[in-house]
């Protein structure tokens, strides 16, 4: 199988996680662990609602204009939102509390830890920010929550924007009429003084020159002037009054379209001048019709006032659909499209009653300049008498206009309607503990599985046998970890602490001769077959152990190796060539002078450097003392007749020697044997180190006889799927246990070292 062609399953990745199963659970306690914290310190925020009705109906534009038509129903919403989210309604409404009773209250909650007052546009932003406003789907109610630190500060605050709004919605709806009201409060008061002035001055006049009344035909005369000059009045007042509310609607469609004011009362298109001039002759007819006596209820002054009437709405309509074209493009909210179509009306009735008062002023000045033929002493009581009736008219109209808009005022209720004010919430809306919790464990498992598969990248050590063939290594077997056992790991009484502990360990790890039934032994058996089936012409006699680092279980392999061989009956030699930390007769009890360096040198003869072990067939030759140049003591050629002499007495000569990238000892002893195997450590050798041990050993042109991977994980191994049957097949719990318990005794004995 190449490399391309592994597949990775779901199982392995388990193994990953199972594997690396702290770095998940420490990932997991230290998230889930920060979301608990800011759960229980965070400040909690409250949240309060109040919903508001927007009504269609109540405007005095909806009566008078029928502004509806102007806008739709959605936009219409989505434009008071946007009035509810606006600076200025969050300054009035901040306005609103700091003038209240909750003044104190308001202040403390804001001051807060720091003991410092927020600025007024701070607070502003921070309302602002805390708002939101939804409108509810399908009808004409919007939903206005706002968050705050106390309950009782966000119902305060939400009950404020809604009476806020509410309040501007009065105004707005107010405005026009407030203005003409107060325009003819102001004209009346005028009116009234003036009215009395004249009638003091008819009296006056009266009685200095002795005259009590005009002639028929003069006092006829006055009376008509009389008329058309208090029509004149009215229509004059009428248009101020109607120049009032036009400027009122200007000023707050400036605050939003200040640039197309100009373009809006220009309008024009040949149509619409057409309109204007046809409104102007009407008003001019009417106005003569008036001047002969015709009455309102005449069939032609009822034609003249119909064609009036379909004169403006054409020029409304004409008017509103050509500036509503352009302002679509530049003004999307129905608000401002809203106050376009009030300025148009008013702008045409304002039109129109300019070409009724030039009408009237005509006709009144026709009037005047017969009154002007008059004797002196006549024209100047009819004067008089004129300015009292004219007075007294149009103190009555004004009188009657203002009472009207005095009623209408009253009657203007906004089209805003609180249907819910909000009430203090009684559980906070954050921290959400639950659901904080929940994700700080969702994202714990997933930070701590992502960093265990992170890692798991980045580890180039060997993880699998695919991993030792994709070098082009042939793999000699595989050996599960051993557990240490109790037993082991107690301190020895004679030996250094660090020497012991690691002769305690290898010791301890010799499986095939405690546990021989044992899924380890069974897997040194399938070692040392499978070194018997590397050439079946001539089977290696002198076989070099080493590894590419330290700590990989040479050692270990190189002993359980020997016994597996000596317990086929094959006479076996264990020697201990690593002269650099020789550990071997340690493992064994055996004393490590008189060794094969003591042989080399010539100071101890064969028989005294050959010592026997308890296990049949196996005999071990100790490093003896330690030389100060071991690679040229390997390299003798004593050491090749001792060699060849060894071969005719032992049928299997095994060696451990130093690992090959530290020392170059295993390079040079491998010229001399039949055979080296390589010991790489799983999920610690790392692939670049076995790839420059194989370099190093093919530079010497030695016999590469394959690699054992040793330390396996099976449960967590992924990459070879004959592990897992092979470990359940022979992994009896039975005989585990009993394993473990001859380990445990064996262990004991080494610690009592022979003599």
């Amino acid at each position: 199988m190449t490399k391309e062609e592994k597949k990775i399953t779901l199982a392995d990745y388990l193994r990953i996680l199972l594997r690396r199963k702290w770095l998940v659970i420490l990932t997991l306690i230290s998230l889930l662990g920060a979301a608990t914290g800011f759960s229980l310190i965070a400040t909690p925020v409250y949240e309060a609602a109040t919903t508001i009705m927007i009504e269609k109906e109540g405007g005095l534009e909806d009566h008078v204009f029928n502004i509806s038509t102007f806008m739709k129903k959605e936009v219409a919403i989505r434009t008071q939102v946007e009035i509810l989210k606006s600076r200025t309604l969050a300054e009035g409404v901040i306005d609103a509390i700091l003038s209240s009773a909750y003044k104190e209250a308001f202040e403390n909650v804001m001051t807060g830890k720091n003991r410092v007052l927020p600025t007024k546009n701070q607070i502003t932003k921070s309302l602002q920010s805390n708002l939101k406003v939804t409108p509810i789907r399908d009808t004409d109610i919007i939903e206005v929550k706002v968050a705050a630190k106390d309950p009782q500060l966000a119902a305060l605050l939400a009950n404020t924007v809604a009476d806020q709004y509410h309040r501007q919605s009065l105004q707005l709806s107010r405005g026009e009429i407030t203005e003409v009201r107060q325009f003819l409060q102001e004209q009346l008061k005028i009116v009234q003084d003036s009215l009395l002035l004249a009638e003091e001055d008819l009296k006056d006049y009266m009685q200095e020159e002795e005259v009590s009344a005009l002639p028929e035909e003069t006092v006829e005369l006055v009376k008509q002037l009389a008329t058309f000059e208090s029509l004149f009045n009215e229509a004059k007042i009428e248009l101020e009054a109607n120049q009032k509310r036009l400027d009122h609607t200007k000023k707050q469609l400036s605050q939003r379209k200040s640039q197309l004011l100009e373009e809006i009362t220009q309008t024009t298109t040949p149509m619409i001048a057409k309109l204007r001039e046809e409104i102007t002759e009407l008003e001019a007819m009417r106005a003569e019709y008036v001047a002969q006596g015709v009455e309102e209820s005449h069939p032609k002054m009822q034609q003249i006032l119909t064609r009036i009437k379909e004169t403006k709405s054409k020029l409304i309509e004409e008017t509103s659909q050509l500036v509503s074209r352009e302002l679509t493009l530049r003004d999307p909210l129905s608000y401002s499209q809203e106050l376009v179509g009030k300025i148009l009306a008013m702008e045409i009735e304002i039109r129109s009653l300019s070409a009724k008062a030039d009408a009237l002023r005509s006709i009144v000045d026709r009037y005047s300049q017969r009154m002007n033929l008059l004797p002196d002493k006549s024209l100047k009581l009819a004067r008089l008498e004129r300015s009292t009736k004219v007075g007294e008219n149009i103190f009555l109209m004004l009188k009657e206009k203002y009472e009207e808009a005095r009623i209408k005022e009253a009657g203007q209720i906004g089209n805003v309607r609180i249907v819910d004010k909000a009430i203090p919430p009684e559980k906070p809306i954050r921290p959400k503990k639950e659901l904080n919790v929940l994700l700080g464990a969702f994202f714990g498992l997933l930070l701590g599985g992502g960093l265990a598969f992170f890692l798991e990248s980045l580890d180039t050590s060997l993880k699998s046998i695919e991993d030792i063939e994709d070098q082009g290594l042939s793999v000699l077997g595989y050996v599960p970890k051993i557990g240490r056992t109790k037993a082991a790991k107690k301190p020895p009484r004679e030996q250094s602490q660090i020497q012991d502990k690691e002769v305690r360990k290898v010791a301890s790890n010799l499986i095939t001769h405690f546990a021989p039934k044992s899924p380890v032994s069974e897997a040194y058996r399938t070692f040392r077959t499978n070194i018997q089936f590397t050439n079946l012409d001539s089977p290696p006699q002198t076989i070099l152990v080493t590894s590419p680092g330290p700590g990989e279980g040479k050692s270990t392999t190189v002993a359980n190796l020997a016994i597996a061989f000596a317990q086929m009956g094959t006479k076996t030699l264990l020697m201990d060539t690593d002269f650099r930390r020789p550990i071997l007769h340690s493992i064994f009890g055996l004393e490590k002078e008189i060794g094969i360096t003591n042989y080399l040198v010539g100071r101890a003869p064969l028989e005294m450097a050959i010592k026997k072990t308890p296990i049949q067939n196996l005999d071990i030759i100790t490093c003896g003392v330690i030389p100060p140049n071991p690679s040229e003591l390997l390299a003798s050629e004593k050491m090749k007749m001792f060699l060849e002499q060894l071969k005719t007495e032992y049928q299997m000569i095994l060696f451990d020697s130093p690992p090959v990238i530290a020392v170059t000892d295993a390079a040079v002893l491998s010229l001399l044997l039949d055979g080296v195997v390589l010991v790489a450590s799983a999920r610690q050798t790392s692939q670049q180190a076995l790839a420059r041990a194989k370099t190093l050993l093919e530079n010497v042109k030695a016999k590469m006889l394959g690699v054992v991977l040793n330390k396996v994980e099976a449960k967590s191994t992924y990459g070879s799927y004959y592990y897992y049957y092979y470990y359940h097949y022979y992994g009896d719990r039975k005989e585990t246990k009993k394993m473990k318990r001859r380990v445990k005794k064996s262990a004991q004995m080494i610690e009592s070292p022979k003599g």
